[in-house]
């Protein structure tokens, strides 16, 4: 029977049905952001033109060939968010906080002792990174005009025949959920949530019916939003590289990468204050996504010295070609003026893909004023709307996001600027990094401004960075249906140590 709640052990479920994953999904796999030692973010990462940082590595690999030594050193980073929500003229607040590993490496060294070759020196290195950190949270509230949770499982239910998601002989709702994801996708599955969390009707109750109604708000009226996002997780890149220095001016480098991607998403919506003509109390709906994923790039780098002052940077960095996993749990709970149902099918739905990311080109100038100081400049460029899922399996879902991709996004670069100055042993560092919107419909940048200072003891170097940045981006309460978007203002401060030695 429809009215009681079933509770099953959880199951594992492959599917062929699409889940829908999105641009929106990928955005956050390809959006910049400034991380890196603590001399990296104090001087805005611009370092493609310097090298001779762990950090500048992953950016340039021709950099691993300017150390003159050998050099081994890790950094922890204290990070603070302030992401405001803003939905409907209604902004909300929300902060948190997260204390990270960020990086790790070390560069080995190899003179050239022969004296009869054109390449003065080999460098090896290893550095590990995080990309990107995910451990931030929203809340958006505000009344919502135009739709509501009803119109999120129409969407899906329009067209799925009834005899589809009905129960049949009191069989569990765990089962019914089950099946559909391994039979008919997950648009059967969404219509199932709806009509067993009572949200929709069918307009007939005969087996061939594929239309669908509002239950819970028929009048169509505006509803109360509270909406909770809470992520977690990391992007890291790992780099292994081979550098050469070629004469007294030329260096140059390859990059080997491998990436791990670790994310999960918590989404609440509770939805209330429905109108006259409803039963309804309040709808809670709640999805729970888990992503894994595996990913390579490579990178070619060389860095100038035109003379004693200028240096030139160029590097190439390939997609990112990632392999993927998605589980996704999700639960319903509708409360009426008869009482209370909750749909918890516990079964967990895994989907499988592929996507890779746009290449980086970039380019950059740095002055040296002795041992003084220096300033750098430094340019990245990339075609977001080069993102792609992999559709060799002509999924529809996939060339459909493919196409929004290229149709929303487009080319955009990052502009970072930063100098040194140093006073006997002490070094005092800022730096500004700008990140054009790379949403051609809304904006989705970053900028900030940075500053740090470091302290040489000779045989190792203490080095402390403070980033305060803004990141501006929308999103969508879900991808289709229920589609209005949140506007999200991230205010993040970003402090560093860093210490390294050499070996």
């Amino acid at each position: 029977m429809k009215k009681y709640i079933v509770y099953v052990l959880m199951v594992f479920l492959y599917t062929s049905g699409s889940f829908a994953q999105s641009m929106d999904d990928v955005l956050r796999f390809v959006r910049p952001e400034l991380k890196g030692s603590a001399r990296f973010t104090a001087m805005g990462g611009a370092f493609i033109a310097l090298g001779g940082d762990l950090s500048a590595i992953k950016d340039n690999p021709a950099g691993a060939a300017v150390f003159l030594n050998s050099e081994l050193g890790m950094t922890i980073n204290s990070i603070d968010n302030k992401m405001d929500a803003t939905y409907f003229g209604n902004t909300n607040p929300v902060d948190s906080r997260s204390f990270e590993f960020e990086q790790f490496g070390m560069v080995l060294v190899l003179n050239n002792t022969a004296g009869d070759d054109q390449f003065l020196k080999m460098s090896l290195a290893y550095n590990y990174q995080n990309e990107r950190i995910y451990n931030d949270k929203y809340n958006a509230i505000g009344e919502n005009p135009n739709r509501g949770l009803d119109d999120y499982f129409l969407f899906f239910a329009n067209g799925v025949p009834y005899e589809d998601i009905k129960t049949y002989d009191d069989e569990p709702l765990s089962t019914s959920y089950r099946f559909l994801g391994e039979n008919r996708g997950f648009s059967s599955q969404q219509a199932f949530l709806g009509y067993q969390g009572f949200v929709i009707n069918p307009v007939s109750t005969q087996d061939g019916n594929t239309q669908y109604v509002s239950n819970s708000n028929p009048q169509g009226g505006p509803v109360q939003h509270n909406y909770f996002v809470t992520r977690t997780g990391k992007n890291t890149k790992n780099t292994f590289t081979l550098a050469a220095q070629y004469q007294q001016n030329l260096y140059l480098g390859l990059n080997l990468n491998s990436h791990r991607m670790e994310f999960k998403r918590v989404d609440n919506l509770i939805e209330d204050n429905y109108g006259l003509g409803s039963t309804f109390n309040y709808t809670e709906f709640q999805n729970e996504l888990f992503t894994v994923g595996n990913g390579f790039s490579f990178q070619l780098g060389g860095i100038y010295k035109a003379n004693e002052n200028i240096r030139i940077g160029l590097s190439y960095q390939s997609p990112i070609w990632y392999e993927m996993t998605d589980e996704l749990l999700q639960f319903i709970i509708s409360s009426k003026s008869n009482g209370t149902d909750t749909v918890d099918p516990q079964v967990v739905n895994v989907y499988d893909y592929n996507f890779s990311t746009p290449s980086i080109f970039s380019g950059g100038l740095a002055y040296i004023f002795g041992t003084q100081g220096l300033i750098s400049l430094q340019y990245d460029f990339s075609s977001f709307q080069n993102t792609q899922f992999d559709i060799s399996e002509g999924d529809k879902n996939f060339i459909n996001q493919n196409e929004r991709i290229k149709k929303n996004l487009q080319s955009a670069g990052v502009l970072r600027l930063g100098g040194e100055y140093r006073i006997d042993r002490f070094s005092l560092r800022a730096g500004y990094f700008n990140q054009q919107s790379i949403n051609k419909t809304s904006n989705d940048l970053s900028n900030g401004l940075t500053g740090g200072l470091g302290y040489d003891f000779g045989g190792s170097v203490l080095n402390l960075s403070l980033t305060q940045s803004e990141y501006q981006h929308s999103e969508r309460i879900y991808q289709d249906g229920l589609t209005d978007p949140i506007r999200l203002n991230k205010d993040q401060i970003q402090f560093l140590v860093s210490y390294s030695f050499k070996l």
